[in-house]
């Protein structure tokens, strides 16, 4: 799989830089043919970043027969970070270039040299991030005068440098760029074990308070990270110190500093990190993943796409991999508008080839993060252990006065038993520990004298196929609510009243509450709601072909309505026309809102992400659109098996439906895996040759 990235990525990472660069700097004020002088000579670092992005996104490809990285590395003796005086930049521009930025001057070699040993000086006396001062104006510790000239990594500026304002794009992208070649150049350090994470991490935290100290003015340009590449690789940088670097607990204070220190970073250039990230509250938000939208105009999401497919054509008998491992394309950061391009990789049982990977991608794209997380695809019906949950009594009044006891089961329960809604609990009649959802109800939409006339007016429900055929064959039959969690939910209750005296109350409402249940199981046996026809779990066209139809028993009237009795549903709009679905959304929008409501987890809310997700299950690799949670992360668990992934109609009152959950992430439960609505009927088609539809069939 590795080698398929990086073979794919030669083809990609090049083409492609000089025109991402030119459209990046599109905003600035103006552009001219002329060569820069003076305090303008920062124009030719922006003519030349291209090619310092092209290389850097480069090295891993000339570099995988011996070192990740160039080992052309030079420490000087100043307690400082390496400079690398080869591959994108070579020695005399390298000495040079960071000077001239800062001051328009061309300094000798030695300057820099100095201003090196000045940083050498502030290592041995570091100034520590003060953890309580969320504003981070810690830099006064630095700079005892504060009409002292403005400090960076290259050398002193001129001291009108910390006067002026930051007017212009240009000045604001030059500040930039000496802050990313300073962390780029303390990573290469890093990878190369130059430097320690520990030391690093104070490093880059002093390399952000640098950064316009004496800056206070509102800028008066809006910025954005699609217009300035600079910022994306910073960070990434920080990404990649949390995720990779700093994941284990033991960096756990460090972390927290360096994204403290990052916020602040943020608001020197107005970007406020929105109330879901939690900054609202005075809480620390968290790195979270967000989905690829269509309004996201980033580099390399194509490239991305282009890899993933790749990947999903691969011939499986040259692949192998944990069952369940996947690698998903996302958004990732503080907040959506402060997130960047990444790929994530989800291992089961994660080893040290897996980080090494990591390792290697990192200098694959410039902007593009790369991390390896402890989780796993699994199909999303839920298997039972020996009992469930003890349901409680809501209210227990004084001992001398009436008790009065209310039991919610774990599970829907229909208003009218013969008209049961969508999305209730699910299961085979002889399955033993096997749950999932029902999803929907399907319309063969059938011509006079056709073979199949005699299904024409009838209804079919469908759900996932591991749902209903994991256990069993044979065309079972099916019960709603599920006879499974019904029964588990009866014994639990047999047993608690065991725990009463005899003949009392509170032995007495438990047998009472059982008896209804094994009632309702009774009237189940003798009423059949459905049995199944037809269901396949195979891979189609390299995706997933997971569901099964139910042939409805015709006492039963079916209607795709979400119906009544929902509970804990936070949309209050969910009422009235907007319980139907009318419509099937056959062309998904990336970044499209959308929710479930499942037997699990009951409802829960996400965005449909622009590439797809692939994943290793059943020894094959399979492709499948997916939904991110965010920024809560949950969308999906046991039991939600077969839920219809549903959306709010912009043009009508009313519901569209999405596609037909199967699967998702068992350890940090933030992915959906669904099958779009269209590939399912699509595929009814071609095993009926009928049409169908979520409408009955007009006469």
């Amino acid at each position: 799989m590795v080698r398929q990235i990086f073979g794919f990525s030669k083809k990609l990472s090049k083409s492609k830089r000089e025109p991402e660069r030119q459209r990046d700097n599109k905003g600035s004020e103006d552009n001219n043919d002329s060569e820069p002088s003076g305090n303008d000579s920062v124009r030719s670092h922006d003519v030349n970043e291209a090619t310092a992005y092209d290389d850097r996104s480069s090295k891993v490809v000339s570099s995988l027969g011996s070192s990740v990285f160039s080992k052309s590395k030079l420490t000087y003796s100043t307690g400082g970070t390496s400079s690398n005086i080869s591959g994108s930049r070579n020695s005399k521009r390298h000495m040079t270039d960071i000077s001239e930025r800062c001051d328009g001057s061309s300094a000798d070699v030695g300057k820099p040299l100095r201003v090196v040993n000045l940083e050498k000086f502030n290592l041995l006396n570091p100034v520590f991030e003060d953890e309580g001062n969320t504003e981070g104006d810690s830099t006064v510790d630095d700079t005892s005068n504060t009409n002292a000239s403005f400090t960076t990594y290259a050398g002193n500026a001129s001291s009108d440098t910390a006067s002026r304002s930051l007017g212009s794009l240009e000045q604001l992208n030059s500040e930039l760029c000496i802050l990313e070649d300073n962390l780029v150049t303390l990573m290469d350090d890093i990878h190369q074990n130059v430097t320690n994470i520990s030391k690093a991490v104070i490093q880059a935290i002093e390399y952000f308070k640098k950064f316009l100290p004496h800056s206070t003015d509102r800028l008066p340009f809006k910025v954005t990270f699609d217009r300035f590449p600079s910022l994306r690789c910073i960070t990434k940088i920080v990404l990649h110190f949390s995720d990779n670097l700093l994941s284990s607990e033991v960096f756990s204070n460090s972390r927290s500093i360096l994204l403290r220190r990052y916020l602040h970073f943020l608001k020197k250039l107005n970007i406020v990190i929105s109330d879901e990230a939690g900054s609202g509250s005075g809480i620390l938000p968290c790195l979270s993943n967000f989905c690829i939208d269509s309004e996201q105009n980033l580099p390399n999401i194509e490239n991305i796409e282009k890899i993933i497919e790749e990947i999903s054509k691969s011939d499986p008998g040259s692949i192998s991999d944990q069952d369940g491992a996947f690698v998903a394309p996302i958004m990732r950061g503080l907040s959506r508008k402060v997130g960047i391009l990444t790929v994530m990789f989800g291992i089961p049982n994660p080893q040290q080839e897996h980080f090494d990977i990591v390792k290697a991608l990192y200098t694959l794209f410039p902007d593009v993060h790369f991390f390896c997380a402890k989780d796993y695809i699994k199909p999303c019906a839920d298997i039972l252990q020996s009992h469930i949950p003890t349901p409680m009594e809501s209210h227990l009044s004084a001992p001398e006065k009436t008790m009065s006891f209310h039991f919610e089961p774990p599970y829907r329960l229909a208003v009218d038993a013969e008209r049961p809604p969508i999305s209730m609990s699910l299961s085979s009649d002889n399955s033993s520990k096997m749950t999932g959802t029902l999803g929907g109800y399907l319309f063969p939409q059938i011509e006079k004298g056709s073979k199949l006339s005699q299904f024409a007016g009838a209804s079919f429900a469908i759900t996932c196929s591991h749902v209903v055929l994991s256990e069993s064959h044979d065309y079972p039959y099916v019960s709603i609510p599920s006879k499974v969690l019904q029964t588990a939910y009866k014994n639990t209750l047999l047993e608690e009243a065991r725990r009463y005296p005899k003949h009392s109350k509170e032995e007495s409402a438990f047998i009472d509450e059982s008896s209804r249940i094994e009632n309702n199981i009774k009237w189940q046996e003798e009423n059949k709601f459905g049995q199944v026809v037809w269901g396949e779990r195979s891979i189609i066209n390299q995706k997933l072909s997971d569901f099964a139809i139910i042939k409805v028993n015709s006492k039963y009237k079916c209607e795709n309505c979400l119906g009544l009795g929902l509970s804990s549903v936070p949309d209050p709009t969910l009422k009235f026309q907007n319980l139907f679905i009318k419509e099937k959304i056959l062309k998904l929008k990336s970044g499209m809102r959308v929710f479930k409501i499942g037997a699990s987890t009951n409802y829960t809310s996400g965005e449909v992400n622009a590439a797809k997700l692939v994943h290793w299950a059943d020894g094959k690799l399979q492709s499948s659109e997916f939904v991110v949670s965010s920024p809560l992360p949950l969308f999906a668990s046991a039991g939600d098996s077969g839920s219809w992934i549903l959306t709010k109609l912009e043009n009508q009152l009313g519901l569209g439906v999405v596609g037909m959950l199967h699967s998702y992430d068992g350890e940090q439960r933030q992915f959906g895996l669904f099958s779009p609505i269209g590939d399912i009927l699509e595929r009814l088609h071609d095993v009926t040759g009928v049409l169908w539809d979520i409408d009955p069939q007009i006469e």
